[in-house]
Order: structure tokens, then C-alpha cells, then sequence
């Protein structure tokens, strides 16, 4: 009955009072004001007061990794490289996607020569990082520079060619709307002439539209039409001013001018018979 009784204790759950949970924040709360105190001192240059609020920020929360890692970098200012080391594997047991300590420890690798362990971290730091993050990128500038990380050269030069190929998308695209923009103001130009009943200049115009090949079908459709349109009433203002010439000049009994010009207006009033 004895051992009944110890093996039931032993699975029955503790559970932590609201006191005991209150008294956990308190000093979680006052470990980040020693935290913060100790930033302070070290941004100064306070490196061992520093350490020392770092100390008691852990003290009162053993698993405050920022304080932990803050800690590593106090000891590693001071060149106690193993003291930070030991700091830094502490944080990684705690919390193994704390990002920072990654890149410590890729620095920290890197001062003492160990190019294994320095390219294992920045790797990490690369893999787990978000993409165009700062810390991101200089651990790939690391892993490049020590050449130990050849899935690095890869990526990066395939990150190279998306942006180079962006940059090309980009450019032919603002290419295209300038082309665009340029035959739109040549047709609108052309149709100002016409409405005057310049219908010469109105081709001319309609003409150099349409040499820039605009990249939109239905504004080029558009185009034809409108050079055809123009086409119809200039040729027909033509075949009915050589044929009044040709009155003239058969009333002045110029029957050689009145001749030629009644054969050419016959040829546009051919050639308009075709356009239709």
C-alpha cells in the first residue's frame, strides 16, 4: 500500500499557484531591467559592470537568452574567447533558433582560425535566416569569403540571375510603354491634322505611328483603319481636283494637260476602288 501511494504521487501533476506563476514574471520583469542596464554600461564601454547586470538578469531567469548571449559577447570583448564560447552553447541548448548567437558564433570561430565550425554556424545562420535580411546576407558574404560553402556561390549566383532577369523584364517593359506612349502621340496627332483636313501631314503622322510598332495589337488595328480613312478622303480630294483641272483645261482647249490629269485621276479613283 506503501509504494501504491508513492508511485500515484509520482504521476499525480504539480501544478504552480498563481503566487508561484505572479513571483516568475516579477522576475522576469526585473531581469530585463538588469539586462537593459547592462546594454547600457557595455554600449559605453562598461565592460565589467556590465557583466555583472548581465549576471543577475540570468540569476533571476536562467533561460533569458538574450542576457546569456549579451554575456558571451561581454566575454568575448574582454578576449576570454572560451568563457563566450561556453555562453553562446548555453543559449543554442535553450533556445536553438535565437538567431544572434549564430552569428557569434560564426565570428567567434572565424578569430580563432576554426574555418569548419565557422562555415557550420554561418551556414546555420544563412539557412535559418529570411531572405533579404541583413544578418542573412552577411553570412553569405562570410561563407563566399572562406569558400568552405559551395551551395553559397550557387545560390547567390542564382539570386544574381533572377534580379539581372527582373531588371531585363523591367526594362523592356518601360521600353514598351515608351514605344506605346510615342505611337499614341503620333496618332493623336494625326487625327487633330484630319479633323483641320490636313490630311498629308494626318498620313504622314498616321505613317510614323505605325514604323514604331506599337506592342498593342487593337491600337495597331486601330492605326490601319484610320491610315486607310485618311487615304480614301486625300485620294478623293485629289481625283476630284485633277478632274476639275481637267475642265479647266479643256475649256482653255489644253486638251495635252486636260488629258493627263484626267488619267491620273482615273488611276486614284481605280486605286480608291480597291481600298473599298
Amino acid at each position: 500500500m506503501k509504494y501504491l501511494l508513492i508511485f500515484l504521487l509520482l504521476f499525480i501533476p504539480i501544478s504552480v499557484t498563481p503566487k508561484e506563476e505572479s513571483l516568475k514574471e516579477q522576475k522576469q520583469q526585473e531581469a530585463r531591467v538588469y539586462r537593459a542596464q547592462g546594454y547600457k554600461l557595455q554600449s559605453i564601454g562598461n565592460i565589467n559592470e556590465a557583466m555583472s547586470f548581465y549576471k543577475k538578469a540570468i540569476e533571476l531567469d536562467p533561460t533569458y537568452v538574450e542576457a546569456i548571449n549579451d554575456l558571451g559577447v561581454a566575454y568575448e570583448a574582454l578576449g576570454d574567447l572560451e568563457s563566450a564560447l561556453a555562453m553562446y552553447k548555453k543559449v543554442l541548448e535553450i533556445d536553438s533558433n535565437y538567431l544572434p548567437v549564430y552569428t557569434n558564433l560564426g565570428f567567434l570561430y572565424e578569430k580563432k582560425g576554426d574555418i569548419l565550425n565557422a562555415t557550420n554556424y554561418w551556414a546555420k545562420r544563412y539557412e535559418l535566416g529570411e531572405e533579404g535580411e541583413y544578418w542573412r546576407e552577411v553570412a553569405a558574404q562570410h561563407l563566399l569569403r572562406l569558400g568552405t560553402y559551395p551551395q553559397i556561390k550557387k545560390a547567390l549566383q542564382e539570386k544574381e540571375a533572377i534580379r539581372l532577369s527582373k531588371e531585363l523584364v523591367y526594362t523592356r517593359e518601360q521600353e514598351r510603354l515608351k514605344i506605346l506612349e510615342e505611337a499614341k502621340l503620333h496618332f493623336d496627332i494625326s487625327s487633330n491634322l484630319y479633323l483641320k483636313g490636313d490630311y498629308p501631314q494626318a498620313l504622314k503622322e498616321i505613317e510614323t505611328a505605325l514604323s514604331l510598332n506599337p506592342p498593342n495589337e487593337e491600337l495597331k488595328i486601330k492605326m490601319l483603319e484610320f491610315r486607310k480613312k485618311i487615304y480614301i478622303v486625300q485620294t478623293k480630294q485629289e481625283a476630284i481636283a485633277l478632274t476639275e483641272g481637267a475642265l479647266l483645261d479643256i475649256k482653255k482647249e489644253d486638251f495635252l494637260s486636260a488629258a493627263e490629269k484626267l488619267k491620273n485621276a482615273l488611276s486614284a479613283v481605280f486605286s480608291l476602288s480597291k481600298e473599298k
